[in-house]
């Protein structure tokens, strides 16, 4: 049975292309999602998404506590950068699309760019105006017309939809500049840390199996 986590599971097989950007210098989202709605479709509990302080490839760092505590990583499974009207209005934006099989999904996330984040880190002290927060929606669907196997239930395909919210983290966000890492080595430290409050790693698959077959 292909997975009902399709969305975000599928972004490890995603890439949206980079931006350079220097390392050691990053923003950590806390990313929450709430009032799912659809047929057999179940979302992550929250997690996290590093990005360059500067914008470009998004990493994510998801919980779910359906098959226990366990999280799912995606690195440059998405992108966030700066939308410009003509007028000069600016929003920040992550988005991320994907597909696999006959699954397909995708995820933008919105922000006033509200804010002036101090960076410090050992080889630069900058100042910079992010997004505190970013609110967005997720769908995604897949009619399983490939699957080779069923339910336990005997349900078949899966759609829905739900709301997205990205809190900026300022406290992990200076640590991990104060530190100098990069976006991996921050995801590296965050996973570390779910590891101590007793999450494991999920199913490395592209598609996680359904938990609640």
């Amino acid at each position: 049975m292909v997975s009902k986590f399709f969305f975000i599971a599928a972004l490890t097989a995603a890439f949206l292309g980079a931006v350079p950007t220097a390392e050691g210098q990053v923003l950590i989202y806390k990313i929450d999602f709430s009032d799912a709605k659809g047929i057999n479709f179940h979302t992550f509990t929250g997690g996290y998404v590093v990005v360059p302080v500067l914008g470009g490839d998004a990493s994510f760092l998801l919980t779910s506590n359906e098959q226990g505590k366990t999280y799912s990583e995606s690195s440059g499974g998405g992108k966030l950068f700066t939308a410009v009207t003509g007028s000069g209005d600016q929003k920040a934006v992550l988005s991320a699309t994907t597909g696999s099989g006959t699954a397909s999904g995708s995820m933008v996330a919105l922000g006033d760019i509200d804010h002036i984040f101090k960076v410090n880190s050992p080889t630069v002290t900058l100042a910079v105006r992010v997004a505190t927060s970013l609110n967005g929606t997720l769908v995604s669907a897949d009619d399983e017309s490939t699957a080779t196997s069923t339910a336990v239930d005997g349900s078949i395909g899966s759609a829905g939809v739900a709301d997205v919210k990205l809190s900026l983290d300022e406290t992990e966000s200076s640590r991990a500049n104060k530190k100098g890492l990069s976006v991996d080595g921050a995801m590296e430290v965050l996973r570390t840390e779910l590891e101590r409050k007793g999450y494991s790693a999920a199913a490395t698959d592209t598609e996680v199996p359904a938990t609640d077959q």
